[in-house]
């Protein structure tokens, strides 16, 4: 089934046409967040957002669309992605979150549908960034950056208790994902400096990795510690 909104494409099984609205209007009242910030248009191709059923269908898909050995083990977590090529989205239902090891799993429905929703956004942020990228004929910066803006913008830990516990090489060791505190680093770079400065970083790796060695992760710590003593 398909379903055109304002700033995406939805194609989704029959079986999730009950979420479907959930999401397209979330994304339709939030998508502009994301291409504001980026200060970017939506081009004529709207991007195409798949819903997967299962998480295996999901996983099968993912390795197809990353071209992975057919044996790749991916991650219980693993629920969405954005392809830059395939202008797509991948996203796994609700439905079967159980399969996963979200948190979301457990949660009652209407709690784990607010969380889903923001999961959709932070996808789009990477979508907007992608447009940003297209625009400058740029980089993406490292990775605590690009997935530190999706997690910002989509507010994903806006209501949680989260702890200064990481250093930098944690946060530029790209084989761990801990998107906390990418989201305070990016919190603070957003928060305190200057708009036009934030989106030049943003065009370059060695950019954003030089400003979080320099000044943003110090900075960043002493600020989030001062605020929690």
């Amino acid at each position: 089934m398909r379903k055109e909104t304002k700033f995406a494409i939805f194609d989704f099984e029959k079986e999730d046409a009950d979420l479907i609205d959930y999401l397209a209007s979330y994304l339709d009242n939030n998508a502009k967040v994301a291409l504001d910030f980026f200060e970017v248009k939506v081009p004529k191709e709207k991007i195409h957002i798949k819903i997967m059923p299962t998480k295996k269908e999901y996983d099968e898909y993912y390795k197809v669309l990353y071209a992975l050995p057919k044996d790749t083990k991916l991650k219980g977590w693993m629920v969405g992605t954005y392809n830059f090529e395939k202008n797509q989205i991948v996203y796994l239902s609700l439905h079967d979150f159980k399969s996963t090891t979200q948190s979301l799993k457990d949660a009652p429905f209407d709690e784990a549908l607010i969380d889903y929703q923001k999961t959709i956004l932070h996808e789009y942020v990477h979508y907007a960034n992608g447009l940003f990228r297209k625009k400058y004929n740029c980089s993406y910066p490292e990775k605590y950056l690009s997935e530190g803006i999706a997690t910002y913008l989509s507010g994903q830990y806006d209501a949680s208790t989260l702890n200064f516990d990481f250093e930098i090489e944690d946060v530029l060791d790209n084989n761990k994902n801990i998107y906390y505190s990418y989201y305070i680093l990016t919190k603070y770079l957003v928060e305190n400096y200057k708009k036009d400065y934030v989106l030049e970083v943003f065009k370059s790796s060695d950019a954003s990795k030089k400003l979080l060695e320099d000044e943003l992760f110090k900075n960043a710590k002493r600020n989030f510690n001062c605020k929690n003593l």
